[in-house]
């Protein structure tokens, strides 16, 4: 029995659900108990994760099938033979069928994966640049719940910084794409810009999800600007946008949308004033700041003398 279908037979036993010694892996597949130690070890570097005890190994988890394409063998047997040296990847797998004709699918796969990432859009004039593969790694570290390593750049600090990050969302937010992580180092959630992250590695630990973390509440509480503060606003929209306001939304707090009679929408919402203001600026004129009245005052001197700047 060559490495491939040891490998083969061992998760075969160890799909069973069932505790299994070294021992019994062993006389199951003919080999030493120390090939059985060196094989497990293998197996968990291509993303395999058993728990260990006296009486045995548990398979916990397999690594994530994404190529929907392949068949179970054609998968594991391009999954297992990463385990291989390379010179005897070919001479030692049996099934070389299934290998080759999976290395063919997955060759097509690799270059459609290359411009995944161009097909998660953001209309807007511009795009952030980024790796086109760091979307991809993103997406399969959350999926699979591993651990990111990754160097940052800040602005703020103009340098850059190591961080071990445990992925949660990815947020589309004002005009930019941001990782919502648990950051390991801070000991806290945080927020990283994509395009300013300078390398990555996917780790091999898998996190524990923090089923208490609300993203609605970290997106109330997302300052994009230190200096901004949190105002309760009004705002009256017209009729020709009203119908937009109401199937939007909201994360931040105390949200009320009315709708009158004749089609206009106010809305009620305690948020960050600059981003929000922002947001609240593109509708034109079919927007009008009711409340608080301070920043109303602010807005009309804003206005005027944006409008001497068109009479010159």
């Amino acid at each position: 029995m060559n490495k491939v279908e040891r490998l083969f037979k061992i998760i075969d036993y160890l799909s069973a659900g069932d505790f299994v010694t070294a021992e019994e892996l062993s006389l199951i597949t003919k080999t030493s108990k120390r090939n059985i130690y060196r094989d497990i070890r293998e197996l968990e570097a291509v993303g395999f994760y058993f728990h260990t005890e006296k009486k045995g190994y548990l398979l916990m988890e397999k690594p994530t099938k994404h190529n929907v394409g392949l068949t179970d063998r054609e998968w594991l047997s391009l999954l297992l033979t990463q385990a291989l040296p390379k010179q005897n990847v070919i001479l030692e797998n049996s099934m070389q069928t299934e290998y080759k004709v999976g290395r063919n699918k997955t060759s097509k796969e690799k270059r459609w994966n290359q411009v995944i990432s161009e097909r998660i859009l953001h209309h807007f004039l511009y795009r952030d640049t980024y790796d086109e593969n760091l979307m991809i790694s993103l997406i399969h570290a959350m999926e699979m719940r591993r651990r990111l390593r990754i160097v940052y750049y800040s602005p703020a600090n103009a340098a850059e910084t190591k961080r071990v990050i445990d992925p949660y969302y990815i947020v589309d937010r004002d005009d930019h794409y941001y990782i919502v992580a648990y950051c390991n180092e801070k000991k806290e959630f945080r927020n990283f810009r994509i395009d300013r992250i300078r390398s990555w590695q996917i780790e091999k630990q898998i996190y524990d999800f923090q089923e208490e973390f609300s993203i609605a509440k970290h997106l109330a509480n997302w300052k994009m600007d230190r200096t901004d503060e949190i105002n309760k606003f009004v705002v009256r929209f017209s009729n020709k946008v009203g119908k937009y306001i109401k199937e939007k939304k909201f994360y931040d707090k105390n949200v009320i949308i009315e709708e009158k009679e004749d089609g206009t929408v106010f809305l009620t919402i305690e948020t960050m004033s600059k981003l929000f203001l922002r947001w609240v600026k593109k509708y034109g004129m079919d927007a009008e700041v009711i409340e608080p009245l301070p920043i109303r005052e602010q807005l009309k001197n804003e206005y005027k003398k944006l409008l001497d700047i068109y009479d010159k």
